[in-house]
């Protein structure tokens, strides 16, 4: 039998709908899996970020020696790097998962911003490479009405219990969180985005380009024209993205993600993406119009202009060339990556496409 829901308080301006909501939160949550496995990558890339030399982490021979199977992974990489669903596509296949207990108290408590106050870990098992965690939660307790310095409004405790895939707990996490800003709700300045966290997606904006990939065509080519305009594609930049991009594409100069160095030494308005950001922008833009069964022969930028957090990155093109080589379908494209103030990065491209009478068979 289920046990009954129980908190100690609960506040009284809620509806009966929110409080029964806020009770169920205190039963645990069925567990959820996270959707990545313990990587050598996910713990290098941590140990980089900490500059953590711990040889259970780093040393796989060490590791064995200590009687473990493999690598370890350190313990405070559970409550983020080894769980965090990805937030694109959105929602994912199979549905979105369960939000983090925070968000779903946030909105049921109308205290658009919530902050973590205190956390505690408790580590009851080790990780290694190849496990894969579950994750479930509960609320434990809200507070009444409370004045801080960052504004009237709740505390609530939650917990939070990882375990492997064998079922053993692995860790425990208590959280208190301390939630505020009801008078902008109540104005109508709170974000209600798709994605994770509201609060990730106010500042990718994400939401100006859409959550899920778009239905794909299978574009043969036969059916490219000389002189075919593309799709025009555009792309918010934020400080957020340049930091996404940093880290996926481990490029961590500091002009595209420390605003202070892009504006001092690099005399940037701001941090601006990378190489591989413009080259990979123009391959979606590629393949968002061919589809997937198209392949990249070549991509050339000449980055003329830096697109910087706060621009509008404008992708436009057209077909220019369309011929037979190598036994390949074949065309090439003009390409300009703008900006809301004008041409930033001229490129081109080539693109092979299947043929129909292939298509068909």
């Amino acid at each position: 039998m289920a046990p009954e829901p129980a908190l100690d308080y609960l506040p009284e301006d809620l509806t009966d709908e929110a409080k029964q909501a806020l009770l169920a939160l205190a039963v645990e949550s069925p567990p959820q899996t996270a959707p990545i496995a313990v990587s050598e990558h996910l713990i290098r890339h941590w140990c980089e970020t900490l500059e953590d030399g711990n040889p259970l982490y780093l040393d796989e021979a060490y590791a064995r020696s200590q009687g473990y199977d493999g690598l370890v992974a350190p313990p405070g990489a559970i409550m983020t790097t080894l769980v965090m669903p990805y937030r694109w596509p959105w929602p994912p296949e199979g549905g979105a998962p369960a939000p983090h207990i925070h968000y779903t108290v946030k909105e049921l408590l109308n205290l658009p911003v919530g902050i973590i106050t205190d956390v505690e870990l408790e580590n009851l098992r080790p990780l290694q490479v190849g496990d894969r965690l579950s994750v479930s939660q509960r609320l434990v307790s809200i507070s009444a009405w409370k004045r801080t310095r960052l504004g009237e409004g709740r505390f609530w405790a939650m917990e939070r219990l990882y375990r492997n895939q064998r079922g053993e707990l692995v860790a425990r996490e208590r959280l208190t969180a301390f939630g505020y800003g009801r008078e902008a709700a109540e104005r109508g300045e709170s974000n209600a985005a798709g994605g994770w966290s509201a609060a990730v997606e106010e500042a990718l904006r994400g939401g100006e380009t859409g959550y899920a990939p778009p239905a794909y065509p299978d574009r043969c080519w036969e059916d490219a024209h000389e002189g075919e305009e593309l799709p025009r594609l555009v792309m918010p930049i934020t400080a957020t993205r340049c930091v996404y991009l940093a880290s996926a594409t481990r490029d961590f100069s500091p002009q595209h993600s420390n605003r202070d160095y892009a504006q001092g030494r690099s005399k940037a308005k701001d941090v601006f993406v990378n190489t591989p950001f413009n080259l990979g922008i123009v391959s979606r833009f590629l393949t968002d119009w061919a589809g997937p069964r198209s392949t990249v022969r070549r991509i050339k930028v000449a980055m003329r202009d830096n697109v910087c957090a706060g621009d509008e990155m404008i992708v436009t093109g057209r077909v220019v060339r369309k011929y037979e080589a190598d036994d390949e379908l074949l065309v090439d494209l003009e390409i300009m990556i703008a900006t809301q103030d004008g041409p930033a990065t001229p490129c081109s491209a080539t693109l092979a496409l299947p043929g129909r009478e292939a298509s068909s068979t």
